[in-house]
């Protein structure tokens, strides 16, 4: 069955967790994050993107994750402190999307600016993944010293991250079955 070029793209769209190191082009930078802007909002000034690029601050903030993360439960801390474990999985690029904390439905806004950058990344022939794991380094010792080197606004909750990058492989529809959730529909009479 033919669709169109945008149900094809959400449809073919795969969180990517292997990157190249290879930087993203500031035009195709640039689309993505205007497309995070253009997802739907409840009140202006709710949420406020950082591109990281820097590849020893992305180092850090995955080194504060692991820390604060491992600290939260067994399980967490057997999966963080794995031998060369990277919850950045070697991206060159993360987009820290943080919301409002005074505006109403700041964590759906932010989550729908996530989706539309996910499907222009994938579009545009990048890779991407929405993460919680970077936001572990705000709730960690350095919580404070990251948000201002971050320029995080007062009032501001960091709510997820967004991986970009050129995947290293393929990704092939069997690895992927978590699309596959229950649905019920309820008809009328």
């Amino acid at each position: 069955m033919s669709q169109n070029q945008t149900i094809e793209t959400i449809l073919n769209r795969r969180s990517i967790r292997s990157y190249k190191p290879d930087p993203i082009s500031e035009s195709d930078l640039n689309t993505i994050i205007e497309a995070g802007q253009r997802a739907p909002y409840v009140w202006e000034d709710c949420r406020h993107f950082t591109v990281v690029k820097d590849r020893d601050l992305i180092s850090r903030l995955n080194a504060a994750a692991i820390k604060a993360g491992s600290a939260i439960n067994k399980e967490m801390r057997e999966i963080f402190q794995q031998p060369g474990f990277d919850g950045t999985y070697g991206a060159p690029c993360i987009i820290i999307v943080s919301g409002n904390e005074a505006a109403l439905q700041h964590e759906a806004i932010c989550g729908a600016s996530i989706e539309n950058m996910l499907i222009a990344a994938k579009a545009l022939g990048l890779g991407s993944c929405w993460v919680y794991f970077v936001i572990f380094a705000f709730h960690g010792e350095d919580a404070a010293s990251f948000k201002e080197e971050l320029q995080i606004p007062e009032g501001f909750k960091p709510c997820a991250g967004v991986l970009l990058g050129y995947e290293t492989e393929p990704f092939t529809e069997e690895e992927d079955v978590r699309w596959k959730n229950g649905v019920t529909f309820i008809k009328g009479k």
